[in-house]
């Protein structure tokens, strides 16, 4: 199918009187070259439900004059008509939907940011696109206007990279969370995959590595910064209370429902759900969301009707869900729709200990000026080193409630004896215990941490064997 897509151009598609101008862009394209296109198709900045009358005017005024042709109207939503960013991923994520056709994009009516959409998406996304725009007749001695294609030479490197890697480097400064090195790439990856609109991400990694703060991270780097960011911890609700929290219901739907109430997902529209431990939400959920993830639309329970949602899902786990899926406790449809993309963040031991010493500096700054504390907390030699050994399975954010809990006791230097009881019995076992099983699992953090998980580093270091010998130590300590 051969289809023409473009903006209407307010000023020049209507007169002064603000009626439709048969001389404008968009009519002379109808009057001089569309006889070979299929469809045409209108775009708008507006919202579908707060309708264009002028668009519906030029419509209209193009189906009475060439009876037969197919136009549609296409509400695309953006807030920001100059805003690079958001038009340029719902521009993308439209073009893509017609990924098998043959595109032309009528480039001349829109503003300079929707034209230079129209030019990276012609460049970057590999789709069967033609920039095409018009020239006044009077401008070449003729009566009739010309078209005419902008031939682009393909560029070496993809534009929107281009463009998504200066914008993130720019964010990375001003977040308030330390983008250390072994998590720079994920937040770039983050960077490109929030500027990819239609897409579902699926963050893995153990509690507290951060995967909620990744998740508003692409939130806020995409075209949605400005609507709703909505977490939910699926673990922690019933059934019933998920479905109730996320898909709402009508008034007499159930006993309590005394009025009709809408859910998360309708609530977020325009913007990012985060679907935390989704790995626990039974069959009967997992259902309910694929038929969101599938349609766009939610159903409110007692309801009748569906309602459209225009939402990304962004879902967390830390539990393998390919084992679930081969014992059946995951659906293989729901697991394909969640992980589209995927991103693992490291637990704090794999980080290392230099991560780990430049978190714990890091956090000693942050809680300060979170709690407005006049002067930052020093550690000593020793407590600095317990926390450095400390395996901190509660990760990063068990490492910034433990610096947390010192500002809240501490006034100045840290000394061991001010460590919660966990991290300084943990010290005095070291020092007196002859059991050589806690001396050699404290050998084996220790020689994973200074090379930074690097497994066959440790194993030479400590005199194993294999590199099996060190995981099955691994396994046994559960380290």
């Amino acid at each position: 199918m051969k289809i023409l897509v473009s903006w209407y151009a307010f000023n020049n598609d209507f007169d002064n009187e603000k009626n439709v101008n048969l001389q404008g862009p968009t009519m002379q394209f109808h009057k001089y070259f569309f006889k070979d296109y299929d469809q045409h198709i209108i775009l708008t900045s507006r919202e579908e439900n707060d309708g264009d009358a002028y668009l519906d005017k030029l419509v209209r005024e193009l189906t009475q004059q060439y009876k037969g042709r197919i136009i549609k109207k296409q509400y695309m939503g953006i807030n920001d008509v100059i805003g690079f960013q958001e038009v340029k991923t719902k521009v993308e994520a439209l073009l893509l939907t017609y990924s098998t056709d043959e595109i032309d994009i009528f480039f001349s009516p829109g503003t300079s940011v929707m034209q230079l959409s129209w030019f990276v998406c012609h460049q970057s996304l590999g789709l069967n696109t033609r920039l095409l725009q018009t020239r006044e007749g009077k401008h070449i001695g003729k009566t009739e206007p010309e078209l005419i294609e902008l031939k682009v030479g393909q560029s070496s490197v993809p534009m929107s990279a281009t463009i998504a890697e200066q914008n993130q480097r720019k964010t990375t400064t001003q977040t308030n969370y330390l983008i250390s090195e072994s998590i720079q790439r994920i937040y770039d990856k983050a960077s490109l995959i929030a500027q990819t609109d239609k897409v579902t991400c699926l963050i893995r990694g153990e509690s507290g590595t951060g995967k909620e703060h990744l998740a508003q991270y692409i939130h806020q780097e995409s075209s949605r910064n400005g609507k709703p960011f909505t977490a939910v911890n699926c673990s922690a609700m019933t059934d019933n209370l998920l479905e109730s929290r996320l898909f709402g219901y009508v008034k007499g739907a159930f006993t309590d429902a005394k009025e009709d109430k809408k859910g998360i997902l309708e609530e977020s529209n325009g913007g990012t759900v985060f679907l935390d431990e989704i790995g626990d939400i039974s069959p009967f959920m997992q259902q309910s969301l694929l038929r969101v993830l599938q349609s766009s639309e939610v159903l409110l329970i007692g309801a009748s009707k569906s309602r459209k949602v225009n939402i990304r899902i962004i879902a967390a786990t830390h539990k393998n869900l390919e084992a679930m899926c081969e014992e059946g406790t995951f659906r293989w449809d729901l697991y394909y729709r969640l992980s589209v993309v995927e991103l693992t963040l490291p637990t704090l031991q794999e980080r290392g200990i230099n991560e780990k010493q430049d978190l714990i500096d890091f956090f000693l700054g942050k809680v300060q000026r979170d709690l407005s504390k006049s002067k930052k907390l020093k550690l000593s030699k020793e407590a600095n080193q317990v926390l450095i050994e400390y395996p901190f399975r509660g990760n990063i954010r068990e490492l910034e409630n433990v610096i947390t809990n010192l500002y809240v006791f501490c006034n100045e230097e840290v000394q061991i004896n001010d460590l919660p009881k966990r991290f300084t019995q943990k010290a005095v076992n070291k020092t007196l215990s002859f059991n050589w099983q806690e001396t050699e699992k404290d050998l084996i953090i220790r020689a994973l941490n200074f090379y930074k998980g690097n497994q066959n580093k440790t194993y030479k270091a400590l005199g194993y064997g294999s590199v099996n010998t060190l995981k099955s130590k691994v396994k046994e300590y559960e380290i």
